[in-house]
């Protein structure tokens, strides 16, 4: 949303350097120079108030986003992962307990020999 912002805003800018009074003489009044200029003069404020935008956006990702993704892939991906083993084991230890719950007395020696 950002980097469309300052697109529009880019483009309003250039809409803002490139404005021409109509004249209806020959010449443009003192008045309509200094409104050019100073339409110019905000034109280019804007485009470095959008440039500095771009740099903030850079480094955002640099410092924030990417980080953030890292962290996201190396430690929550890892705690995941032990959580599946975890499950998988607690599941095959409570179905080994299952079984042996329901053994008959006469089978238990030799299933708890396996």
């Amino acid at each position: 949303a950002l980097t469309d912002l300052s697109a529009a805003q880019r483009k309003f800018a250039d809409s803002l350097n490139e404005f021409k009074f109509r004249c209806i003489g020959d010449a443009e009044t003192d008045d309509e120079i200094c409104i050019a200029k100073s339409l110019q003069e905000f034109a280019t404020v804007l485009r470095n108030l959008e440039d500095e935008r771009m740099r903030m956006i850079e480094n955002a990702s640099e410092v924030l986003i990417t980080p953030l993704e890292k962290f996201r892939k190396e430690q929550i991906g890892a705690a995941k992962d032990a959580k599946k083993k975890y499950d998988k084991e607690t599941e095959k230890y409570c179905g080994v307990l299952e079984k042996h719950l329901n053994l008959s007395s006469k089978k238990k020696e030799s299933q708890l020999q396996e």
